[in-house]
């Protein structure tokens, strides 16, 4: 059963305006403890693209 979330990886570090979605920002933010894509520590990160 195949996960969605395998296609992300943290293995690069990206900007809000590098992600392709939602999924892949909150992947980032909560898998890779990259804190900075949520810069008002509301717990949506890039709110640009996770409205």
């Amino acid at each position: 059963m195949p996960d969605s979330i395998t296609e992300f990886s943290c293995d690069t570090r990206k900007t809000c305006g590098q992600m392709s979605s939602c999924d892949e920002a909150m992947f980032h933010l909560l898998q890779c403890g990259n804190g900075r894509l949520d810069g008002d520590n509301d717990g949506v990160p890039c709110e640009s693209i996770c409205r």
